[in-house]
């Protein structure tokens, strides 16, 4: 038995090692390139650290105004995102949680059931809508349709957590002259803040890496997001590589802030609506 945990001990490390190589190497091979010249990304023997470093790339991205302006609407998109996933999931988390709904685990299971879709499946009908309710290549109809890829398992999320406060709250809040709009504000949303989070997290990282419809919903930097920039920078003869990792990295910087600052209460979000 000794032996074989010792053994295990040495491969459990090198597994660990690997994995850790793998998922760091893509990070520090994109914050390298992003400071080094165009003339040295097709040296041979290829390095990853620079000879020469330089600032250009990030002077680049922010000498083009339309760069600057893919950084905007991305904010927007995932901002607006965020607020509607918020609103909507709550609205719906609650219902599910506190009133009597016929077949409710159906309709929950149905719901769930959305994000198993392939969103590919749904490139057409969404083209479709968006033409014929003149939406196409706006905020909106990128910020409805992020929403629906993060809105089922929000709802769940916020049910979760819904079912974990009592409901003798809220009516007490009801009794003092709250309505029930009032009460789930300020009496049921700061109890659930965890799950709150959690979702404002996943809303806001799904609408900002968002790519595929953006890509086909969307045609002109006033309105496409960064990932539609990224592309663009991808010619049939040539791709200007430092850049694109100048923009990757800058791109990265708000998601890590995110994490930073939320990481425990996105844990606890996920954890604590797990089950009652």
């Amino acid at each position: 038995m000794r032996a074989g945990r010792s053994a295990r001990g040495p491969l459990f490390g090198l597994l660990v090692v690997v994995i850790l190589v793998l998922s760091v190497f893509p990070v520090l091979y994109a914050f390298f390139t992003a400071l080094t010249p165009a003339r040295e990304l097709f040296v041979l023997p290829p390095k990853i650290l620079p000879r020469h470093w330089t600032l250009d790339p990030y002077g680049a991205v922010f000498q083009h105004r339309e760069y600057l302006r893919y950084f905007l609407n991305s904010l927007v998109i995932a901002g607006g995102t965020t607020a509607l996933c918020l609103i909507l999931a709550s609205l719906a988390g609650y219902g599910f949680s506190r009133f009597w709904i016929p077949a409710k685990r159906v309709v929950l299971a149905a719901i769930l059931l959305l994000e198993m879709f392939p969103g590919v499946i749904l490139l057409t009908p969404y083209y479709r809508l968006s033409q014929d309710l003149h939406i196409y290549d706006t905020y909106i109809v990128l910020v409805l349709i992020d929403s629906g890829l993060v809105l089922p398992i929000s709802i769940w999320l916020l049910k979760n957590f819904f079912d974990t406060v009592p409901a003798s709250m809220e009516e007490s809040a009801m009794m003092d002259g709250s309505s029930r709009l009032q009460a789930l504000v300020y009496v049921i949303a700061p109890l659930a803040r965890p799950g709150l989070i959690a979702v404002a997290i996943m809303a806001f990282l799904t609408a900002w890496n968002e790519f595929m419809f953006a890509l086909i919903l969307t045609n002109s930097p006033t309105v496409s997001p960064l990932t539609y920039g990224l592309a663009e920078l991808f010619g049939q003869y040539n791709v200007q590589r430092n850049i694109v990792m100048a923009i990757t990295m800058l791109s990265v910087f708000p998601l890590l802030l995110i994490f930073i600052f939320l990481q425990r209460h996105l844990v606890r979000g996920i954890m604590g609506g797990s089950g009652k």
